[in-house]
């Protein structure tokens, strides 16, 4: 691979995880144009536990559960393992802790996931064409006087033999 070549793939690398950063932040500020900046006009989403979405359609429950409420959301990916395809191309594997907090209810849901990402370059940079994600454990639970309770809904994956 030449110097150009590799230069390249460590810039698609980087612009690819500044998107993914702009993605998570965006969904935490609660910032709707920035969410959907960061998607294709024609991803294929699917997100574990609440469905399989078109971009409108992923805006407007976004919209519904995040911006609207005072629920707050703390998005933190990292681990990323990106391959480069080709020069308007690439997927990657993201490790995303997220927490949120709905105050009306005082409930909290911790999860650990795994983001499936693919991406394109288009004439704006890169953006995220497809987006699917894989539960690794999710704690639910409540905040009471004196008390914390909760449940865990998906247990962590059996250790590999």
């Amino acid at each position: 691979m030449s110097i150009e070549e590799r230069l390249a793939r460590l810039e698609a690398e980087s612009e690819i995880r500044k998107l993914k950063a702009r993605y998570l932040n965006a969904c935490d500020a609660k910032d709707v144009a920035a969410v959907r900046a960061c998607f294709t006009e024609d991803p294929k989403i699917d997100f574990t536990g609440m469905g399989q979405f078109t971009l409108d359609q992923l805006i407007g429950i976004f919209t519904e559960l995040a911006v609207t409420t005072q629920i707050a959301d703390s998005h933190h990916g990292h681990n990323a393992e990106i391959e480069v395809l080709s020069a308007d191309s690439a997927k990657a594997r993201w490790n995303l802790g997220f927490s949120t907090f709905d105050p009306r209810g005082n409930s909290f849901r911790v999860m650990s996931m795994f983001y499936y990402d693919e991406y394109r370059r288009t004439s704006d940079g890169w953006r995220i064409s497809v987006s699917c994600t894989e539960a690794r454990t999710v704690v639910e639970g409540r905040l009471e006087a004196g008390s914390v309770t909760g449940a865990l809904l998906v247990p962590p994956p059996a250790p590999a033999a």
